[in-house]
């Protein structure tokens, strides 16, 4: 899974066997180590509440979506699930997309489980 952060938008991609993961009912969950020890966690993860959400505590970012609606994305043709919430008076931007492959990136960057892709560029 990967976190992508810019102003005030989230955005998680995640590979074919982390889709099949949600769709099991699983959840996804990785952790960023720092040198002084500090670290940062996020997990996203599908609940039975009827609302998504997004939180940061303790140097974990968890984000959560209704289950029936990342089973039904996880199965279906969708690319991404998104998601506008209330923070703070300002709207944060939430975005959970299956990753695609990227077919100008150098070998070593290419994720083997990424989705195929039909265009040409990334």
């Amino acid at each position: 899974m990967k976190l992508r952060l810019r102003q005030n938008s989230l955005r998680l991609r995640v590979n074919r066997p982390e889709v099949e993961n949600l769709a099991a009912g699983g959840s996804l969950e990785q952790r960023v180590q720092f040198p002084d020890g500090a670290a940062l966690a996020y997990i996203f993860e599908s609940a039975s509440s009827a609302t998504a959400s997004a939180t940061f505590r303790d140097g974990v970012i968890r984000v959560s979506a209704p289950a029936w609606q990342v089973q039904d994305w996880a199965r279906g043709e969708a690319i991404g699930l998104y998601f506008q919430l209330s923070a703070g008076g300002e709207a944060l931007h939430v975005a959970i997309e299956k990753d695609l492959e990227c077919l100008d990136a150098p070998p070593e960057e290419r994720d083997a489980n990424a989705f195929r892709r039909t265009g040409k560029n990334c």
